[in-house]
């Protein structure tokens, strides 16, 4: 049963890439991490007891995947009905008509883009490059670093997720508009990956900044798919996709894989000491126990002998958390687990373990009504990033991003089990922008006047006004 289970979620995934690639490559973030803790969850329930260092006891075998794996699958379904290929159609009508000449004085806000990105960019490695410090060279911890970066540095921490997905807006913005690709801001996210190498990054960055990127290729899919077999093959990825974007995309990614595991290797070896034997099995454990460890704990507790408490994960993560303003979720978790005063430690000191979700959705809401909240937690996701496709569709930019930021913490929930999100009232004020844009920019795109235009100035206007004023 657990094999079966398993097995199940990473081909209901690989069907989603071949069958249903505008759902793949919206939720690429997403998939990769279920497909990680759905292997991590098999490997702790098949090849168990395996003895866990962070926890100090031994986990394993059980039947967490079976319970992890329906979770995914209640998180994954909606998606099938919101994105089906009516709606798909639909979106994609609302396309903009490609410009047949487009002008080459034309400033858009892709050329915008770029020229404000590049010029941070300078001073992003100039900072670095000032500060004397660089991670990788000087052989210490990224989060050490961070602690000490500057105010640039602590943009692209928290930022940096949201300018990847601007970046890839605007690269197939241009192909909805003009029919190909703007390979620039492939330049630019190689050189955000570069900078995050030089600053200790090891896995979590890269991934993160290429997934987010290709979001918006789901955009570019669906109009270009709509051409074949009534709009439903979309299955047809390989064929449809332009000879030049699979080459250049094939070479960010094996750069990307080349710089990851060199990042690994380099920290395991150099910047924490271990060799030989010891340093593989440190990286057998972070790759394959560290995911689900907590999570396999969580499900003994709750779904094996029944022992949960609504009301102390409730406290504990919105009432009393142990640092507030953080994920609260790793910290029940942990408390629960390993104790104290160990969760306490390690958390005010900034550690906390990985995982999270769903299991905190059967500790606050038990074996049975979990399983409904989990069903509508996917079900607003799908919602929302509906809203974002067909807002980029159909050039309503801003209404794009915002529907990004309320997504991210669904993201951040999905990843780390995060709850709090909901409690801050930034969040609200998220939400209610978002449906302030719906509303507004819908409105005045169809009086000609949109937000966010693609086309700002004409070049030679400016220039001319320029000179005139120089006069």
């Amino acid at each position: 049963m657990t094999l079966l289970a398993g097995v199940s979620i990473l081909l209901f995934i690989v069907w989603l890439l071949r069958f249903r690639s505008t759902i793949f490559l919206c939720l690429a973030f997403l998939l990769f991490t279920f497909a990680w803790r759905t292997i991590s969850s098999l490997y702790i329930d098949l090849s168990g007891p395996i003895f866990s260092s962070q926890l100090q006891m031994f986990i394993g075998p059980g039947v967490m995947t079976v319970f992890q794996s329906i979770a995914y699958f209640l998180t994954l379904l909606p998606f099938l009905w919101v994105f089906n290929a009516r709606a798909l159609d639909d979106w994609a009508r609302s396309a903009p008509v490609p410009e047949p000449h487009p002008s080459r004085s034309q400033l858009t806000l892709s050329d915008v883009t770029f020229y404000a990105s590049v010029l941070f960019l300078i001073l992003l490695f100039g900072a670095l490059i000032q500060g004397g410090v660089i991670p990788l060279f000087a052989q210490i911890e990224r989060w050490t670093f961070n602690e000490q970066a500057n105010f640039l540095h602590r943009f692209v921490i928290e930022r940096g997720d949201m300018v990847c997905f601007w970046w890839g807006t605007m690269f197939f913005a241009e192909w909805l508009r003009r029919r190909r690709y703007d390979y620039r801001f492939l330049v630019l996210l190689a050189a955000m990956i570069f900078y995050m190498f030089l600053v200790g990054g090891r896995f979590s960055p890269f991934y993160r900044y290429c997934a987010f990127f290709i979001i918006p290729f789901s955009a570019a899919l669906l109009v270009r798919a709509r051409g074949f077999a009534g709009g439903r093959s979309f299955s047809l990825l390989p064929r449809i996709a332009d000879r030049r974007i699979v080459l250049a995309g094939t070479g960010i990614i094996a750069a990307t894989v080349a710089m990851i595991a060199f990042a690994l290797y380099w920290n395991l070896t150099r910047v924490r000491g271990y060799e030989g034997e010891a340093a593989r099995g440190v990286f057998l454990e972070r790759a394959l126990v560290q995911p689900s460890e907590i999570g396999w704990a969580s499900y003994q507790r709750v779904l094996v002998n029944g022992d949960w408490d609504a009301r102390r994960a409730f406290d504990a993560l919105f009432g009393r958390p142990i640092v507030a303003g953080r994920n609260t979720t790793p910290q029940f978790l942990m408390s629960e687990t390993i104790g104290e005063p160990r969760t306490t430690e390690h958390i005010t000191g900034g550690f906390q373990f990985a995982g999270g979700f769903p299991e905190i959705f059967f500790e606050l809401f038990g074996p049975y009504l979990s399983w409904f909240f989990l069903l509508g937690a996917g079900w607003l996701t799908a919602l929302i990033s509906a809203i974002m496709i067909r807002s980029i569709v159909a050039e309503r930019y801003l209404t794009a991003v915002l529907s990004f930021y309320v997504l991210y913490g669904f993201y951040v929930m999905y990843i780390g089990g995060m709850l709090n999100f909901v409690t801050t009232p930034t969040y609200w004020i998220k939400i209610a922008a978002l449906f302030a844009a719906i509303i507004l920019e819908e409105r005045w795109q169809r009086l000609g006047r949109p937000i966010l235009p693609w086309v700002l100035a004409d070049k030679t206007r400016l220039f001319r006004r320029s000179a005139v004023s120089n006069v």
